[in-house]
């Protein structure tokens, strides 16, 4: 009867994880601030990871010295419809909208910034249009941010697939 208790809590414990983990990774989707970033994007595709459109954002490089590795905290401050650039820090801001990256390098007087929304995967043979692409980011009050989908021109991306063909 105990070994049967042990494993009911231990596959009760896993589920928990699991869980917690699922949920975590969906709070700035759930909870978080809805924001408009331009970007500057590339269509590449892999044959381990399909086809994906890397993304880099105009916050993707800020002016300041940062250590590899360490948290930046970008304000940003709306203009029409687009969040842009307005300071960064190695504090996170008191208020205002932000959002929290990565340094990945620094130079003299600027540093990129990565914030886990620079890869977004499609399924194969998509076709989509690539200029006046923005991305609406969900930015929890961390600054920790997830992507809520592409637009292309304000409205959202339109995708199309070509038709697989199979030859024997």
């Amino acid at each position: 009867m105990k070994k049967i208790h042990r494993l009911i809590a231990a596959v009760g414990l896993i589920i928990i994880v699991l869980l917690g983990f699922t949920l975590y990774s969906d709070i700035p989707l759930r909870f978080g601030k809805h924001i408009i970033l331009r970007t500057q994007p590339v269509d590449p595709f892999d044959p381990l990871m399909g086809q994906y459109i890397a993304i880099n954002y105009d916050i993707s490089q800020v002016p300041g010295n940062f250590i590899l590795g360490e948290n930046v905290y970008v304000s940003l401050k709306k203009e029409n419809n687009i969040w842009v650039f307005q300071s960064a820090s190695k504090e996170k801001p008191r208020s205002g909208d932000f959002i929290r990256g990565e340094a990945l390098w620094s130079n003299d007087n600027s540093t990129r910034v990565d914030y886990g929304i620079e890869t977004y995967y499609f399924e194969r043979n998509a076709q989509f249009p690539t200029q006046n692409l923005t991305v609406e980011v969900a930015v929890a009050s961390s600054g920790r941010a997830k992507i809520w989908q592409l637009l292309s021109n304000d409205k959202p991306l339109d995708i199309s697939y070509e038709p697989v063909t199979i030859t024997s």
